[in-house]
Order: C-alpha cells, then sequence, then structure tokens
C-alpha cells in the first residue's frame, strides 16, 4: 500500500500522524500500523527536511514519528525545529542510530518517544497508542540504555535525591499518567496531600511538569517501559 500524497488530507481524526523518514517501504510500514489504531490517521510523509517543516507548518499534526538521519540533516536539528514550528505536536523518535549519546539528548530535548527500528511492530504500535494518547513511550532497549545511562555517571547517582516512599509512590503514579485525584484514590491520601507531595519532588528533583517527572522516574528505574506524560 502506498503512503498517501503529503498535500492530501484525510478525514479528520483525533490524532493526526505525519511520518518523516526517507525509506519508502518504512513509510508504507508505519502507515500500516498507524491507520490500525483507532482514531489515528497519518495525514501526510516527508522524505527530507524541508519537506517536512513544510508539512507540518501546514498541518499542525498531533503526531510527528521522526526518523533521526535524513538526507542533510543532522541529529536533532530538525526535531528542535519542527518543535517549534508545531509546539503542540508530540514527537516519536523512531530511527536505526539509538546510540547512548543520541538517547541521552532525547531525554534532554523532551522527546515524547523513543523506539528503535529494530523493535517488533508490537511495540512501534504501543509506542503510538501511549505517545498519542498523551503519555511518553521508551522502548524496551531505550529504557535499558537510560538505566545505564545513569549507572554509568556516579556523579549523577550521587545527586539523586533521597525520596521518601510516599513520595516514589506518588512520582510512579505522576509517570502512569495519573490525575491528582486518581493518585488520592489510589493512595488513600487527600488530595491536598497529593499536591504537597508534588510539590516536594518538584522541589527535591529541580523539575518541573509530569513530563519532566515522567523522564526522571524512567531514569531511576521506578517505572517500567511505557511512562505516562500528564
Amino acid at each position: 500500500m502506498a503512503p498517501p500524497p503529503a498535500s492530501k488530507l484525510a478525514a479528520p481524526a483525533r490524532c493526526r500522524v505525519v511520518i518523516i523518514d526517507d525509506h519508502t517501504a518504512i513509510i508504507e510500514m508505519m502507515q500500516r500500523v498507524v491507520d490500525s489504531i483507532d482514531g489515528h490517521k497519518v495525514i501526510g510523509y516527508a522524505m527530507n527536511a524541508a519537506a517536512a517543516r513544510e508539512l507540518c507548518r501546514r498541518e499542525q499534526p498531533d503526531l510527528i514519528v521522526l526518523d533521526l538521519v535524513l538526507p542533510n540533516v543532522a541529529g536533532f536539528a530538525l526535531h528542535d525545529e519542527l518543535r517549534g514550528i508545531c509546539p503542540r505536536a508530540r514527537v516519536v523518535i523512531f530511527s536505526g542510530h539509538l546510540r547512548m549519546a543520541t538517547i541521552r539528548d532525547a531525554l534532554l530535548r523532551g522527546a515524547h518517544g523513543l523506539v528503535e527500528k529494530s523493535a517488533t511492530l508490537d511495540e512501534f504500535h504501543q509506542a503510538l497508542r501511549s505517545v498519542g494518547s498523551g503519555q511518553i513511550y521508551f522502548s524496551r532497549a531505550a529504557s535499558e540504555a537510560i538505566r545505564k545511562i545513569v549507572n554509568r555517571d556516579p556523579a549523577q547517582a550521587v545527586r539523586l535525591p533521597r525520596l521518601t516512599d510516599r513520595e516514589k509512590a506518588v512520582l510512579r503514579a505522576i509517570a502512569e499518567g495519573l490525575s491528582s485525584k486518581e493518585i488520592s484514590d489510589r493512595l488513600g491520601i487527600s488530595r491536598h496531600t497529593v499536591v504537597n507531595h508534588r510539590t516536594r519532588l518538584v522541589k527535591k528533583t529541580g523539575l518541573r511538569g509530569a513530563a519532566q517527572l515522567a523522564r526522571y522516574a524512567v531514569q531511576i528505574g521506578l517505572v517500567g517501559d511505557t511512562v505516562c506524560d500528564g
């Protein structure tokens, strides 16, 4: 099945997806996976940076699936540009070049998903569902690499703040995408207490927002392969 022309709009969908990759076969594979997910629809694709910029500027997609290796593009340059062009879009990095440095850069630059091209289609499917619904997803291989990054940096390990068991429980719940009310119900504490714990987590870690806290939960191994963004 051939990918749709970039200029052709699909019927409105809850999650409008743009694919950016320079291999037609991979685009076709990704389109089949995307279109198999309820509420998701590929609205266009681009095979180079210029076309990607124009497509994202015009369509303002909800989700971008991005290969980091494109002709005449270095590293995360296009990722950063596209985040500026359509700041509300969520980005899944889908690349065959997920080295340690790449994964570290993805974390620092706020990528919402990270999946290597050697991953299974089931894992790619899960990444799209998770990120499309407002979550953050790191593949099994990426999650393991993140843990190695932390373990190989003793200085970073020393800087890890000491969290109480209750703070860890709240952090884990935040990473799972739960609201303050849902965390209150799960842990059997008041919503006010949940807010206080969130405030202490922000002060201890220096991080703000559910996305940063979720990535931190992955870094310290508090959650598994999939974490959520509030």
